[in-house]
């Protein structure tokens, strides 16, 4: 087994992490908590292991990467608010490897669906998933921009590649109350948004400058 390899050397590299996440900003104990209990080396491809826990976007194949851990916190944290009113059903839109989803699920909700468009991407995150003993959420390989009607409406929506625009369908299936973070490409500048759904309307507000893939229409085998 190499050095790397081993349980401890893993445990010690992602402590660091969400020590340096502390001092990068995040203040959510309840997100710290579920960044230091995800382990990001399992969703990464094996050469790159030894980055896992640095604060990088890392390629996935397919043009598609892992967020960096400092965007996956900050995410999270803009999408449960205070962890006493933790959204209970979420839509994550974007699986990717699967990363995001599990620090949602080490989080505490209740209800996560996630949707993919591309098949081999799909099947790489419930495989990472499973290897994490993350096992409550409910996969899709379909179009992002459609959303999930089924099981709509959902408490918080967060979408993990950039539209150049909020997709109508994504804004119809949140709940009253709700939380939507998403980028938004807005003439190749990109920015991350928090989205509240009031009553009587939307509350937009601007968070950060991004940097994510884009969202693309349509699922892909």
């Amino acid at each position: 087994m190499n050095a790397l390899d081993k349980p401890s050397a893993y445990a010690l590299r992602c402590a660091r992490m969400v020590e340096r996440l502390r001092l990068m900003g995040i203040k959510s104990e309840h997100v710290l908590d579920a960044m230091h209990r995800t382990p990001r080396h399992l969703f990464v491809e094996e050469a790159l292991r030894s980055r896992a826990y640095d604060d990088l976007s890392l390629p996935l194949g397919a043009g598609q990467t892992i967020s960096q851990p400092y965007t996956v916190a900050k995410m999270t944290e803009l999408l449960c608010g205070d962890a006493l009113q933790m959204p209970r059903k979420v839509l994550e839109i974007g699986t990717g490897c699967g990363y995001q989803t599990a620090v949602l699920e080490r989080a505490g909700i209740h209800e996560i669906y996630s949707i993919e468009r591309i098949r081999d991407l799909h099947e790489i995150a419930k495989r990472n998933l499973r290897a994490a003993r993350c096992v409550r959420s409910r996969l899709k390989c379909g179009d992002g921009y459609l959303g999930l009607p089924v099981a709509a409406p959902f408490a918080g929506i967060i979408v993990t590649a950039a539209p150049k625009e909020v997709p109508l369908a994504l804004l119809n299936q949140l709940a009253v109350g709700g939380r939507m973070v998403l980028p938004l490409d807005e003439g190749g500048k990109q920015f991350l948004w928090l989205i509240e759904k009031l009553p009587d309307g939307f509350r937009e507000t601007c968070i950060q400058e991004a940097n994510f893939v884009p969202l693309v229409n349509g699922s892909r085998d």
